[in-house]
């Protein structure tokens, strides 16, 4: 594969793992929360996430061998810290796939309403249909989530269009409800996450010998800001037109404005959007159960794909809570972990090298304290025993 190649292919698992069914939940918090705070926590979660994702890059192309999280956790933090992200990221994997693939079913059911046969079988089709893709090679997965992202993008841009004619600039307040100043913390959160892609993007990119490079953290950011131009152009266009009339999916909430346009249009993106991330994410279990159990890949595809289904079967189906709960308290555990592995890798005397690079690691250890005081809040708020 060429460098443009290997680049295109890195870019797609990160695009197509970060935006996903969090961006649907994002206008309805802006809106709720006002677009001060509302701007404040899109900015402070995507200077996280993106240090986050470049601290991260160095755990994995410093570290031998194929592992996930809980692999280098285990390897630079000790087999305790192993065993926490192991079941950690677990909940959090299944808790965003299982969310993907409910958020996905309502799409398709609404893209498909002749077919009489209910939202729920729409929802086993799509868990059915993303572990057959799963079946295929990195390589294709990566050009299937960068051909996909490029038609979502595309789709943002057609609606945003479409809803110019509607936005009215007093439908933007600049602090709505008080009791909502913090919510949108937990779901920013869970829309700029793409951790969990950044081994199969150094696979991908690196494609041979691996060692920290500017080229590399130039892609991770790229590859986290173009979501923070769709999700801001996603925002304005939709807060724009509906304000307070802002729903929880951002989609029914515009049906006033374009009718059936909205909800053709809205589920196509969020269709898009939830099969590239739920894509990405199951390749990632995938590989995290077949290097750091121990499994077959064909026993890692059945372990990563079969929960999912098992769990919406069960009853729990309320993507929303789903969503909050991940983004709260998984992924910003992860993120601990992660920044702890860093500071092993990249520690040399008093300061941390990444590539060229060199900072006092104060600044990782202010990051640990953000996210620590965020999963704290989030637990007691939402009172998760």
């Amino acid at each position: 594969m060429t460098e443009k190649g290997r680049t295109f292919s890195s870019i797609g698992l990160m695009i197509g793992t970060i935006i996903g069914a969090g961006m649907f939940a994002l206008p309805y918090v802006i809106a709720r929360a006002g677009i001060f705070w509302g701007l404040v926590h899109l900015i402070v979660a995507f200077c996280i996430v993106t240090l986050i994702h470049i601290f991260y890059s160095v755990v994995v192309v410093s570290t031998p061998g194929k592992h996930r999280l809980p692999g280098y956790a285990r390897i630079h933090l000790g087999a305790g810290a192993g065993r926490f992200a192991f079941f950690s990221a677990f909940g959090g994997f299944y808790g965003a796939l299982l969310a993907y693939g409910i958020l996905g079913g309502i799409f398709l059911s609404r893209l498909f309403p002749f077919f009489e046969i209910g939202t729920d079988m729409f929802t086993f089709l799509f868990f059915a249909v993303g572990a057959i893709v799963l079946l295929v090679n990195l390589r294709l997965v990566g050009e299937i989530n960068f051909f996909l992202t490029l038609i979502l993008i595309a789709a943002v841009g057609a609606l945003a269009v479409l809803l110019l004619p509607y936005m009215e600039f007093s439908n933007f307040k600049l602090a709505a409800d008080k009791a909502a100043w913090f919510l949108p913390y937990g779901i920013f959160l869970f829309a700029f996450a793409g951790a969990s892609a950044v081994p199969d993007a150094a696979d991908a990119f690196y494609r041979g010998h691996r060692a920290p490079n500017g080229r590399f953290r130039r892609m991770l950011v790229l590859s986290t800001g173009i979501p923070l131009l769709v999700y801001l152009v996603f925002i304005i266009s939709v807060v724009g037109a509906s304000g307070q009339a802002t729903s929880p999916d951002a989609i029914l909430g515009l049906e006033g404005f374009l009718g059936e346009r909205a909800i053709v249009m809205g589920s196509f993106a969020g269709l898009l959007a939830v099969f590239t991330s739920f894509l990405s994410l199951g390749l990632d279990l995938k590989s995290m159960i077949r290097y750091d159990i121990g499994t077959s890949s064909f026993i890692a595809w059945m372990g990563a794909m079969a929960v999912p289904p098992l769990l919406f079967a069960a009853g729990i189906d309320d993507f929303v809570s789903i969503i909050s709960l991940v983004g709260a308290v998984a992924i910003g555990i992860d993120g601990i972990l992660i920044l702890l592995s860093a500071l092993r890798v990249c520690r040399t005397g008093s300061r941390c090298v990444i590539g060229n690079a060199a900072f006092h690691p104060i600044f990782p250890l202010l990051l640990i304290g953000a996210l620590s005081v965020g999963v704290i809040y989030e637990v007691i708020i939402l009172q998760v025993p």
